[in-house]
């Protein structure tokens, strides 16, 4: 019996060997086949700035003409960020009702950056795969590293419409990154000669200590008018804190008492300034800097605000002395619905201004040649006024609007022009 079985189990095994036996050719005559089919490879892209490269040069040669956006809609940065940022899209819109550029449509791919940088960082790598040829980013500095590195290694051009520090303007971010506006210093200086040319001597300033931006317009501020022959009765830094122990004693002392009380503050301390200020019954008028001037500052948080102006970029209201302005916070409602709530919305029409006229300077829309055209460029117009960047990556001159409140509006005042230092 077990000899029996043995000879049955060798019969199975010799039956199945005939099997693979006969299969043997098909398998091979198929790779075979596979072998000799003419089908072209694709090369093999190794490295995310491989693909970023092919992103740009395919873009060079599309009917469309791509550029990105990330900036804050909804967070820490949303208050400066959304306004120029809006008004860019709107500019954007209007160049392409009057034909594009160089014959071409230019598509603007939104982002949201939210104020962090995981999303920034992601939103720019999308941003370059889609072949941008541009990228404007928000106005502070740090939450914008992550796109300006991505777009570095791309040869991607980067502009802020509002990014006042001083890396920019020294090329120091990098030799394809520039923003629209100059260190805040500049406009403090700006604000001391105008207060002066209207017959004011004395003086209290109050700087918000939280920002490096509001510390800087007032001290500039400070030492012009000190340089111009000027008093200060106070010179005080002040925050949420420390606000309400700082203009208490300088009520007391009735050293609120001058001609004019300068204020640079970003909004929840320039508020709570204003109202510590009018709380104590001071109807002292009170001029602030550039850098309250947000889509989250009302007149009307601020009860009994009487006399107030404050600097900005341009007027919402109509009424700017430049048509063009007008007609950029047109631009900016037809895509939002709603009117500018800021003056600095301007900052997003003079960029795609300044961008159209250096893509027709460099006959291509190319990042590395439109950037050699700004720096060619010498005093140019923008919708704001005239700018100029002076052998810089920053706007190191613009002209500036003095608004004064009226009704519960910021309305047009004066133009504010830099006087030569």
């Amino acid at each position: 019996m077990p000899r029996l079985f043995r000879f049955l189990i060798a019969g199975l095994l010799f039956l199945a060997l005939a099997a693979c036996s006969d299969s043997s050719p098909e398998t091979t005559e198929a790779v075979e086949d596979i072998e000799e089919t003419d089908v072209p490879i694709e090369p093999t892209v190794t490295s995310q700035v491989e693909k970023e490269a092919i992103a740009v040069e395919q873009a060079e040669t599309s009917d469309v003409i791509r550029v990105g956006i990330i900036v804050d809609e909804e967070n820490i940065m949303s208050s400066y960020d959304r306004q120029p940022g809006v008004a860019f899209i709107g500019t954007i819109e209007e160049i392409n009702r009057q034909g594009g550029l160089l014959g071409r449509r230019v598509e603007v791919l939104r982002e949201n950056s939210q104020s962090r940088l995981s999303v920034i960082d992601n939103a720019a790598k999308r941003l370059i795969e889609n072949g941008v040829q541009l990228i404007v980013v928000t106005c502070e500095l740090d939450y914008a590293a992550p796109a300006i590195r991505r777009a570095k290694e791309a040869e991607v051009l980067i502009i802020s419409p509002c990014a006042s520090e001083e890396n920019w303007g020294l090329g120091d971010v990098d030799s394809l990154a520039f923003s629209m506006v100059t260190r805040p210093k500049v406009y403090g200086a700006q604000m001391a000669d105008y207060l002066w040319g209207q017959g004011d001597r004395t003086t209290a300033i109050f700087w918000d200590d939280t920002v490096p931006e509001t510390i800087q317009e007032c001290i500039a501020f400070r030492d012009r008018w000190r340089s111009l022959g000027g008093r200060s009765t106070v010179e005080s830094a002040v925050n949420m804190v420390t606000a309400p122990s700082v203009i208490g004693p300088a009520d007391r002392n009735k050293s609120l008492d001058v001609d004019v009380i300068a204020v640079c503050a970003t909004n929840r301390v320039g508020v709570l300034t204003l109202q510590l200020i009018r709380g104590a019954g001071w109807l002292t008028p009170i001029v602030a800097g550039p850098s309250l001037d947000s889509a989250s500052f009302f007149p009307s948080d601020i009860p009994g605000i009487g006399d107030f102006r404050m600097v900005s970029f341009a007027s919402t209201n109509g009424d700017d002395p430049s048509l063009s302005v007008n007609q950029a916070a047109d631009y900016f409602q037809m895509i939002d619905g709603i009117p500018p709530a800021s003056g600095r919305f301007i900052l997003g029409s003079d960029l795609a201004e300044l961008w159209k006229q250096a893509v027709i300077a460099a006959e291509t829309s190319d990042g590395r040649f439109v950037a050699d055209a700004i720096k060619s460029f010498g005093p140019i117009d923008v919708p704001s006024g005239t700018i100029s960047f002076e052998s810089t990556q920053a706007v190191a001159k613009r002209v500036l609007r003095m608004l004064r409140h009226t009704s519960g509006y910021m309305v047009f005042e004066s133009i504010i022009e830099e006087v030569p230092q």
